[in-house]
């Protein structure tokens, strides 16, 4: 599987995650919903770093982004418990942690489009007309 795929996935699961807790926060949603997906994120962002850890060649910034990716999610969902606890810093210092989290899917969706799109040319450009 392409890690542009996963990336894209991981974008959209990131996104509702968002949308959930703002549910929790506003609404007093139940959540078990938002607790579930966290953990589904945490296993792509786990198999988003084995595929970019294996890449060949190696691409150093996807490397490094999956690396953060993985830790930041962890340390999210420890501070998640944390404010299960209606602690109000430590929701807000989760909310931010999770707007990063996005932003590093994001950034990761765009060097996997630029990684495929590098590949395709070199390949096309060894093969010739």
């Amino acid at each position: 599987m392409r890690v542009g795929a996963l990336f894209r996935v991981t974008m959209i699961l990131v996104f509702l995650q968002i949308a959930l807790g703002g549910l929790i926060t506003l609404f007093s949603f139940t959540p078990i919903p938002h607790i579930i997906n966290g953990f589904v994120v945490l296993g792509l962002a786990i198999v988003i770093l084995i595929v970019a850890q294996t890449l060949k060649p190696p691409f150093r910034p996807l490397r490094g982004l999956s690396i953060g990716l993985v830790l930041a999610t962890v340390v999210q969902i420890i501070l998640g418990f944390i404010a299960l606890g209606e602690n109000e810093v430590v929701t807000w210092v989760h909310l931010l942690i999770a707007v990063g989290i996005y932003g590093m899917v994001v950034a990761g969706t765009f060097m996997s489009m630029r990684l495929d799109h590098n590949s395709r040319a070199q390949s096309t450009a060894s093969t010739g007309p």
